[in-house]
């Protein structure tokens, strides 16, 4: 079981959490404890209706000031220091005439110290101090016309009351203040915190904003690596083209001829054999070539991705359905992207689809470029790994492109490749 202190300690601060979540009820039952400890004084006191009346009223405001002194604290404070001034100079005399019954000092007036704990915690500390110099100077008037302070021997009492009524005002003050204090330090953490933060954020800014230019960076890398890859290729499939093969067509036709006098000249058969073998390694040779070059660039991409597309559909074995909408050209490495992605699929559908009709789209919603093939065969094509859609795949994830199967047990297959307009 917890110990007396422990208890003591649980019950302040069930006490503490209950008082700030109920900050107006616990205020007006303050205001009602000070009504209750006053009306001892009412009763006892031997006065006029009127006077009875104004005590009522004064009593009531100042504790109303209790009520109101979260809210307007500055105002609060200011009515009660009025009644007090009002109660001192009428309420407090030592000679004659006699004081007021109305304006007397009552056990409400610790609303003061309490609107005076109030300034101390809620106000600035110029304002707090000015209300602490208000009490001190407003409890020096009224030791002042204290009647013991006029009598003999009353050294004492001065001493006693002055020590009494400071001593109780700074403690209101002090206690105050060090709440404010506390929440001067949780404030000011407060803004540590938040620049603390504010300075992250822009330190996180300022890194997100360099990987933003970096990234910008290394796409216009690649963009021109893959612009200047796919140029070299062109040109080789050029130099292919316009030099190597044909040479190799020259030295076939005249290995052909070679072989047509050796023939109507009757030469040795075996002379005759080996021109013939040469010639037709020439030929195979000139075939391959041709093939090769066809694969680096095909030279009817020099007209546009539709032409090249539309050949490609007349040479597939399966009949193609081709729908080109493209108002603009892509760069060169995309049409060649496109066109070979193009021919790999209509390879795949021929070998594995069984389809009896292929549909080729290609569109170009927003900035990019989409190709679409569809065919009507068995379907339960999959991107697996080492499979020919993973490679493609892979080789549309250099540009930033995407590629995407729709190919359920039984068909349709559909497969889609997004591409950006330039790499």
């Amino acid at each position: 079981m917890p110990g007396p202190a422990n208890y003591a300690e649980t019950v302040r601060q069930q006490v503490s959490a209950w008082v700030r979540g109920h900050p107006w009820l616990a205020d007006g039952l303050l205001a009602v404890a000070l009504l209750a400890v006053t009306a001892g004084q009412l009763a006892a006191g031997q006065a006029s209706t009127t006077a009875r009346a104004t005590f009522v009223m004064l009593t009531v405001l100042l504790a109303a000031t209790v009520v109101l002194r979260r809210r307007y604290p500055v105002a609060a404070f200011t009515v009660a220091a009025v009644i007090a001034a009002a109660q001192i100079a009428f309420g407090v005399q030592a000679d004659a005439p006699k004081p007021v019954f109305a304006f007397q000092p009552t056990n409400a007036d610790v609303a003061i110290l309490i609107l005076l704990y109030t300034l101390a915690a809620y106000r600035s500390r110029p304002v707090s101090i000015t209300g602490l110099v208000t009490c001190l100077l407003g409890s020096a008037v009224a030791i002042a016309r204290w009647s013991p302070a006029h009598g003999a021997h009353a050294t004492g009492a001065l001493f006693g009351a002055a020590a009494g009524l400071g001593g109780v005002t700074l403690a209101a003050w002090v206690l105050g203040d060090s709440v404010a204090y506390r929440y001067r330090r949780v404030y000011y953490a407060s803004l540590e915190e938040r620049a603390a933060r504010a300075e992250a954020e822009r330190d996180a800014q300022a890194r997100i904003a360099a990987a933003a230019e970096r990234a910008r960076e290394l796409q216009e890398r690649r963009a021109r690596a893959v612009d200047e890859s796919a140029a070299r290729l062109r040109r080789i499939e050029r130099d292919l083209h316009d030099g190597a093969q044909v040479r190799l067509a020259a030295l076939a036709m005249t290995l052909g001829e070679i072989k047509e006098n050796l023939q109507q000249s009757a030469a040795d058969h075996r002379t005759l054999d080996l021109v013939g073998a040469a010639h037709q390694n020439a030929k195979d040779t000139l075939a391959e070539l041709r093939d090769l070059a066809r694969g680096i660039h095909p030279p009817v991409l020099d007209r546009g991705l539709g032409p090249a597309l539309g050949i490609l559909a007349g040479t597939s074995a399966i009949p193609v359905a081709l729908t080109i909408a493209v108002t603009e050209r892509p760069s060169p490495a995309i049409e060649a992207m496109a066109y070979f992605c193009t021919a790999e699929l209509l390879a795949n559908v021929a070998k594995h689809s069984g389809a009896s009709h292929v549909t080729i789209g290609v569109a170009e919603p927003g900035s990019g470029l989409v190709l679409t093939v569809t065919d009507d065969g068995r379907g339960g094509a999959r991107l697996v790994a080492g499979g020919g859609l993973a490679g493609l795949l892979e080789r549309v994830q250099t540009v930033d492109g995407r590629l995407d199967a729709d190919s359920p047990p039984g068909g349709p297959t559909i497969i889609t490749i997004e591409l950006p307009r330039h790499a």
